[in-house]
């Protein structure tokens, strides 16, 4: 398969999450697909991806991250892609709009669909050592 494919899985993958669209999302995803949050006891399988969905958009509500029409808006930045013997890896800074959620993720996609994300989270406040950095 293509680089191509490999591309528009995960671009159908994005989709998913920015709509919040599991259907999509189930259609990007391989039969073996893992999601890795640590906030989750333990990775999510895709057999468990539409419980998760719903938990992730109850914790983005409960910090007040929905506008006024009940979305929110995601943004992405730092960028990076490699795509190598079949597997397309991308990196990039998350951030949930109009709230402090934010953090790092990796995504890589075979050519049956996206295998992994993993991501973390990103706290200034919690970071022992913030006031002496001020």
């Amino acid at each position: 398969m293509s680089k191509s494919k490999r591309i528009e899985l995960r671009e159908a993958y994005m989709q998913g999450w920015y709509q919040m669209d599991i259907d999509r999302l189930l259609a990007s995803t391989a039969a073996n697909f893992i999601f890795d949050d640590p906030a989750e006891p333990a990775p999510v399988t895709r057999a468990h991806l539409a419980q998760y969905m719903l938990r992730w958009d109850a914790r983005v509500r409960s910090l007040q991250g929905a506008n006024e029409d009940g979305a929110y808006e995601w943004h992405l930045t730092h960028e990076s892609r490699v795509d190598a013997n079949g597997l397309l890896t991308d990196w990039e800074w998350w951030q949930i709009i109009g709230i402090e959620l934010q953090g790092a993720a990796v995504v890589t996609t075979g050519n049956n669909g996206v295998l992994l994300e993993r991501i973390t989270y990103f706290d200034r406040g919690i970071h022992p050592f913030a006031a002496q950095h001020g």
